[in-house]
């Protein structure tokens, strides 16, 4: 199609917004126009193009495939002309929020900030500490959540879940000695985290366990793993949470046997989300990163350290 039988601006504005919304009630309401001028809009660009772009059922429009395809392109070209507009202007792009548990937003996110850069390029990442003090900060517009699905909240997508893996650090095995075998670690000093999952562990390994664990509860994940990096004994920790610091040589993850965690990683979208498409790419980059990210059945050996060298010894500090 040539530039000048292209339809009119106003037109793929009302579409672009109708079909992100899903709604020609809440895209009027952005454009600042009467639902009766969307319709008229959308169907003249039907018209223009010889094809149907929704359908309209009670209540909702849904696209049709060639108004997916049409989405698609409207928004890459509403989103180059938005980054385009805000280059000419020298006007720093608006962030994007997202709120992450202590643990998440330390142990999973932080070392992966250059990839989310590099996927959707031109944003600028703030990174809010759920729990931290800023009462001045407004608010988030995507939230990372761990534990069971959240209430409240209009749209919620369940990333991923995990499985619970042991890990310690190279200080502490070279100080209690390499486990042999699983049921070695009846001898170690045992972390606990939130969920106590130990004896579920020993028992996927097939081995029965009589006495109550040694070592500290921590109530919180990063805590936990920050003690087991800090050589405070072994933790049984979210594989999602630990695979970087054991890609880094900071823990090693000590048995194949692995169980499923009882929670789960959610995302929550802030009513922001659906008003800027570059909080949708950010979301999508998120999804994707946590699905692919599972690292099982992980590292059991650490950059520059042979465990094989870690001899096992008959006391454990």
């Amino acid at each position: 199609m040539s530039r000048r039988r292209l339809p009119p601006l106003g037109a793929l504005h009302a579409f672009e917004a109708a079909a992100r919304h899903q709604s020609f009630a809440r895209a009027a309401e952005e454009l600042h126009l009467t639902d009766g001028a969307i319709s008229h809009r959308i169907r003249d660009l039907e018209d223009r193009l010889g094809m149907r772009l929704f359908r309209r059922l009670h209540r909702k429009v849904v696209l049709t495939e060639h108004g997916r395809r049409l989405y698609a392109t409207s928004r890459e070209m509403f989103d180059l002309l938005a980054r385009g507009l805000v280059e000419l202007d020298g006007l720093p792009a608006e962030p994007v929020r997202i709120a992450a548990p202590a643990v998440i937003a330390t142990r999973w996110l932080l070392p992966r900030m250059d990839e989310l850069e590099a996927a959707v390029p031109g944003i600028e990442p703030h990174l809010m500490v759920e729990g931290a003090p800023d009462g001045d900060a407004p608010p988030p517009d995507l939230i990372l959540r761990i534990g069971a699905r959240p209430r409240g909240s209009e749209r919620v997508d369940r990333l991923a879940g995990d499985m619970l893996v042991p890990v310690a650090a190279p200080v502490y095995l070279a100080r209690a000695g390499r486990p042999a075998a699983p049921e070695a670690l009846l001898r170690y000093r045992l972390l606990r985290g939130p969920e106590d999952a130990w004896d579920l562990w020993f028992r996927s390994a097939g081995i029965s366990r009589a006495e109550p664990p040694r070592g500290p509860v921590l109530g919180d994940h990063d805590h936990l793993i920050g003690a087991a990096i800090a050589g405070h004994g072994v933790a049984l920790a979210p594989n999602r949470m630990v695979a970087t610091d054991i890609a880094a040589g900071r823990l090693a993850r000590l048995f194949a046997t692995a169980v499923p965690w009882t929670d789960a990683y959610w995302l929550i979208h802030g009513e922001s989300a659906a008003d800027r498409p570059e909080i949708e790419r950010v979301a999508a980059w998120l999804e994707q990163a946590m699905t692919a990210d599972d690292g099982l059945p992980g590292r059991s050996t650490l950059p520059g350290t042979d465990l094989r060298r870690i001899a096992e010894r008959p006391t454990v500090d």
